[in-house]
């Protein structure tokens, strides 16, 4: 059974940066899991703006997510977080929200963060590389 899901590559902070934003395109998904990468040891920035989800119908004016900043839903820890381990992760329900999510992700030390999504329970099937959001496709 293959799994019927977009992934994209929203955001590439730079190098020994600390902060990355990125605009996802949710139409026609009812679901999303959006991980905030890092390739370091780095925790969390604690300030609660920091690290926030907002919405918007026209990719340009966005309103806060209730409950999903830091401060509001979680209490962020600056503690370091392996590298094996997604920073932050938001699983999102997409069904009566806006068409546009946006992602601001900060760690408390410098690395080289990213933001990824995958989007789910699309209207339509997703089965080609394409479609996907890939280059390359294994359907085993």
């Amino acid at each position: 059974m293959r799994q019927n899901s977009t992934i994209q590559v929203a955001g590439l902070g730079a190098t020994n940066g600390t902060q990355v934003t990125a605009s996802i395109d949710c139409a026609g998904y009812s679901f999303a899991r959006i991980l905030c990468l890092g390739n370091t040891n780095a925790g969390l920035h604690t300030t609660t703006t920091n690290n926030k989800l907002e919405e918007s119908d026209d990719n340009a004016t966005w309103v806060a997510v209730d409950a999903a900043a830091a401060g509001t839903a979680y209490t962020p820890s600056s503690a370091t977080a392996a590298t094996t381990l997604a920073k932050l992760v938001y699983d999102v329900d997409l069904r009566g929200r806006k068409r546009y999510l946006k992602v601001t992700f900060s760690t408390a030390a410098t690395t080289s963060p990213s933001i990824v999504a995958d989007l789910g329970l699309p209207a339509d099937g997703k089965t080609t590389a394409a479609e996907i959001g890939t280059a390359h496709l294994a359907a085993l």
